[in-house]
């Protein structure tokens, strides 16, 4: 059964990602995060490789970027991305949606 790894809040995110072999909850205020941003990406699946979507999460708590992929999140991805749309006009954080943009 999938579960969801990302929760809004008004100002507050609470973001569950893997990091190693463990699994890394991590709760960000809007003013602990530098850029949300959409971009295509290509995944693999069934030893080929597909088109496909990622959400990137940039902030200052961490070396690399949080990434979201649409295949390991598919039940909640669509969901995700208007609530980090909303959460990034309603908190005035840096947004960039690259998925038109790409071709």
């Amino acid at each position: 059964m999938a579960q969801r790894h990302v929760f809004f809040d008004k100002t507050e995110l609470v973001l569950g990602f893997p990091q190693g072999k463990k699994f890394v909850t991590m709760n960000l205020t809007y003013n602990q995060i530098t850029r949300i941003q959409f971009d295509k990406c290509t995944e693999f699946k069934f030893f080929r490789k597909v088109p496909s979507e990622k959400i990137t999460i940039v902030t200052p708590k961490r070396g690399e970027p949080i990434v979201y992929t649409k295949l390991k999140e598919k039940n909640f991805f669509e969901e995700y991305k208007a609530g980090f749309e909303k959460f990034a006009r309603d908190n005035r954080i840096t947004f960039q949606n690259n998925l038109d943009s790409a071709e």
